[in-house]
């Protein structure tokens, strides 16, 4: 393994980071990018979350589904936390908000 880098990132940054729109609105351009960083020994551990589904109850997401969507070689670049292995019930808007508070 090359792995020189490790960023630790919640659910919602993980899926802009792999969203086209970033890159032109190009899925191929994303890839290049995604590559790019692989090679200079990027990685990336995506912490999930609670997301309330339309019925109201909360489902635990992290990015499981969006990863799907890339070729293997990009979708070892990140590993994905399972509910077991972390979950903070706690926004970065209200961390913030405390850290304002003190």
């Amino acid at each position: 393994s090359n792995r020189r880098m490790t960023f630790v990132l919640g659910t919602d940054t993980f899926v802009r980071i792999i969203n086209p729109k970033y890159y032109n609105n190009s899925v191929e351009k994303m890839i290049d990018a995604l590559v790019e960083m692989k090679e200079k020994g990027v990685h990336f551990i995506v912490g999930g979350r609670l997301e309330q589904t339309e019925s109201g109850s909360k489902k635990f997401i992290n990015g499981e589904e969006e990863v799907k969507s890339l070729q293997m070689h990009v979708q070892e670049m990140f590993t994905l936390l399972t509910e077991e292995e972390f979950r903070l019930d706690v926004s970065s808007t209200e961390i913030r908000k405390q850290m304002e508070e003190r």
